[in-house]
């Protein structure tokens, strides 16, 4: 078996983006593992916060003697995605935490700087920091490394410091980007900006979770990584600088190509979607779809048709957008209902909002994440569902509303219609007028216009015959091979062998 360190750092608490991949992803691999279709096999490695709970985690007995010869560390152990998963909890004084943003800097010219205050970046260096030692004291116990797969930036270096150590090749894979999640204007001395930028220069294989997301993060970090190559190119040698360059010239090529529908696989970066699982969504019967239209009804009484927003508020999601649309329906019969977790404060923040617009007796903030099989009753219950985000790498929330779409034609009844903004994946997911609607968004600027919005939820109210349209694309673009998590493994499993053909003299003991 070709072991694979897989290195992410949100498996401690169920929530977020990285968390969801992973636990849909690993149980698809280890099926295809177990049905012997790969012989790559993953070893995951996570980050356990000091300042939280071990929760359902117990100290790993695999690493007893580790944790003997090197008492700062403790390794915890869990599972997550039907596998055995290792949590690194360390933390490092002061100097040592100057002398390890001191290498950062001198190795990679990652500013650790403006991180004073900021607790969690020092939780993440002592992670990265322990990734390397403990994933070769794995290797004595049990078996060695092939190669690394680092999910974003927050894994990154760690991914770096165990590829360095291991000497075995290493992808990093970009769930997002700071020049997206900054919309555009990033800060030039932030670490995760100079870590995403480091990336590019280190590792053998890079991938975005969608074509755009990934062309995008590459054009607008290839200038800084060119910088950063011929800074450190009097420290490194003639012959890295030279393999650099040939690693450039790869990824302008790559920003040249076009994929035919939503993959886009080359030697030393790809773009794929994420897959979504549907047998749950496909369970979904009638009286589910009635129970969660009786749930929305209950919440906002007397209305015709629900809006519905799932999803996080910070400003890139396009809730501010959504409220000021919704403001200009001005219907009677339609009700916004926006699910989300978010602080008190920012709860009457957007009350305020809410009132101003004078929409209040019609939209509700429902304060919570809502249950999986509750989730997908209301996702089915609603007319449309939106994502109007001005930054969207991938976008589940699309997948899952396409996944109701499916689960409505399967009874017999028609499904939401989704709605996004014309941004990363959802560009390449969505079709106007066939599977869903994009709201126009000017290339590169991240601006949404509330018109534009509001005349497209307007046209989807006024026209039930494209409702059902799109109802029944959405059940057949849901069902594309590309989103199968089988799928999305044996092209991620593919990227694995182009990662070792690839690596450089640095990961030569895989090779041989």
């Amino acid at each position: 078996m070709k072991k694979v360190l897989f290195l992410t750092t949100e498996l401690h608490k169920p929530f977020g983006g990285l968390f969801r991949f992973a636990i849909e992803f690993i149980p698809a691999w280890k099926s295809l593992l177990l049905e012997k279709e790969t012989d790559f096999e993953p070893v995951i490695f996570s980050l356990k916060d000091p300042l939280t709970e071990p929760g359902d985690l117990i100290l790993s007995e695999d690493f007893k003697k580790f944790m003997e010869r090197e008492p700062k560390v403790k390794i915890y152990e869990g599972t997550r995605g039907g596998e055995k998963a290792y949590f690194i909890e360390a933390l490092l004084d002061e100097n040592e935490k100057n002398e390890f943003h001191k290498m950062l800097w001198e190795k990679y010219r990652i500013k650790s700087d403006k991180t004073t205050n900021w607790g969690y970046y020092h939780t993440l260096n002592a992670f990265w920091k322990y990734v390397p030692m403990v994933a070769k004291e794995y290797q004595a116990i049990k078996e060695k490394f092939t190669l690394i797969d680092a999910q974003d930036w927050l894994a990154f270096p760690a991914g770096f410091l165990a590829k360095e150590e291991l000497q075995i090749p290493l992808l990093c894979r970009f769930h997002s980007g700071e020049f997206g999640r900054s919309l555009g204007n990033p800060d030039l001395e932030s670490p995760p900006l100079r870590i995403e930028t480091a990336s590019l220069m280190e590792a053998d294989y890079i991938q975005g979770v969608s074509c755009s997301e990934a062309k995008y993060e590459v054009f607008k970090l290839l200038p800084l990584v060119q910088e950063l190559v011929k800074e450190l190119k009097p420290i490194r040698s003639e012959e890295w600088f030279n393999s650099q360059l040939e690693k450039q010239r790869k990824y302008e090529q790559f920003l040249l190509l076009e994929s035919e529908d939503l993959e886009l696989i080359t030697n030393n970066i790809a773009g794929i979607p994420n897959g979504i699982s549907l047998e749950s969504w496909m369970q979904v019967n009638k009286q589910m779809i009635k129970n969660g239209r009786q749930v929305l009804k209950k919440m906002l009484p007397g209305k015709e048709y629900y809006i519905i927003f799932e999803g996080r508020t910070e400003y890139r999601k396009g809730l501010n957008q959504l409220l000021e649309a919704y403001s200009l329906l001005k219907r009677n019969d339609t009700a916004l209902i926006i699910f989300s977790v978010m602080s008190k404060e920012e709860e009457q923040q957007f009350q305020n909002k809410i009132n101003s617009l004078g929409i209040g007796e019609s939209t509700m903030i429902y304060e919570g994440w809502i249950n999986e099989e509750m989730k997908k009753s209301i996702f089915c219950a609603a007319d449309i569902i939106t994502l109007p985000s001005l930054y969207e790498p991938f976008g589940l929330v699309t997948l899952e509303g396409l996944a109701a779409d499916l689960a409505c034609e399967m009874n017999g009844v028609t499904g939401p219609t989704v709605v996004v903004g014309d941004t990363g994946g959802m560009h390449e997911v969505i079709k106007n007028g066939v599977n869903g609607f994009k709201v126009p968004m000017e290339e590169d600027l991240f601006m949404l216009n509330p018109r534009y919005l509001a005349d497209i939820i307007s046209l989807i109210i006024n026209e039930p015959e494209i409702r059902k349209k799109v109802s029944v694309g959405g059940s057949e673009r849901v069902k594309s091979h590309s989103f199968e998590w089988h799928t999305v493994c044996k092209n991620i499993f593919s990227m694995y062998e182009k990662t070792i053909d690839g690596c450089g003299e640095e990961c030569k003991v895989v090779k041989e």
